[in-house]
């Protein structure tokens, strides 16, 4: 199977940046294509968001939703839903598109998420031709019981989309083969790469193996398309190796005193 990670630069302009992953995917061969966190628009949107924010029946999509017979192509961007705006990833496939929310927005640093986007409420997981994939959000990653749910829910890929700085860096590259390990899941990460407005990306997009093997790795603050290969039947082994998945004792997760 081959994964394409999109590390890009990040734009403010939508329709630009429509038109630069339908060219991705049409000049690229791979099964599931991911964009980063709010790649449509931009990350740092600021008091522009509410104008920007795009709902997910828009004909902005149509295009996109043409593309993904028989593959899977997954990117960030502002939902409009109703009177909400969540940071969501659209995660189009045959034809149609299905909404994963981030879960936990952070608002510290260079961080003012909470005063833009609502949260969302259920992990990711969903039934595709390559098997069954979880998507979650950037700062969703540093909380391992959002993988944990979406491997008890069946993920056997988690993808995470992002838009971490490089003061975060260290930080991620410690946590993702974790998440991978505690799951025995294919853990896939894509980043932006660059600067937009005072804020510098670091990229590093990689993907990694049920046992925290690392498959790839894109270069830092480069933008590139790197197209990883890994074979699905190695999850069946990792599993018996390393039965993390199979020991967890899903009763402690919500443990009360």
């Amino acid at each position: 199977m081959k994964i394409l990670l999109a590390q890009t630069k990040p734009e403010f302009d939508t329709l630009q940046n429509a038109q630069r992953l339908k060219e991705i995917v049409e000049s690229n061969r791979a099964d599931i294509y991911v964009f980063p966190e709010l790649y449509l628009t931009g990350y740092l949107l600021r008091d522009d968001l509410p104008s920007r924010a795009i709902s997910a029946d828009s004909e902005l999509f149509s295009e996109i939703r043409k593309l993904s017979q028989g593959k899977v192509i997954i990117f960030g961007f502002p939902e409009r839903a109703g009177t909400f705006i969540y940071n969501s990833a659209a995660v189009v496939h045959e034809s149609k598109i299905d909404i994963a929310r981030k879960l936990h927005l952070p608002n510290f640093g260079p961080f003012e998420e909470k005063l833009y986007f609502k949260e969302g409420t259920e992990p990711f997981v969903i039934d595709t031709r390559f098997g069954k994939l979880g998507v979650q959000i950037c700062y969703d990653a540093f909380f391992p019981e959002v993988a944990k749910a979406q491997a008890l829910m069946g993920a056997e890929l988690i993808v995470n989309i992002s838009a971490s700085p490089i003061t975060s860096r260290a930080m991620f590259e410690s946590i993702l083969p974790a998440r991978a390990i505690e799951n025995t899941v294919f853990f896939a990460y894509v980043n932006w790469a660059g600067l937009q407005r005072t804020m510098e990306f670091w990229g590093g997009s990689m993907l990694y193996s049920p046992l925290g093997k690392r498959l790839c790795k894109a270069p830092y603050f480069e933008e590139t398309t790197l197209i990883c290969e890994f074979e699905p039947v190695d999850l069946s082994l990792a599993r018996r190796v390393r039965p993390t998945l199979r020991d967890t004792r899903s009763e402690l997760l919500c443990k009360k005193d």
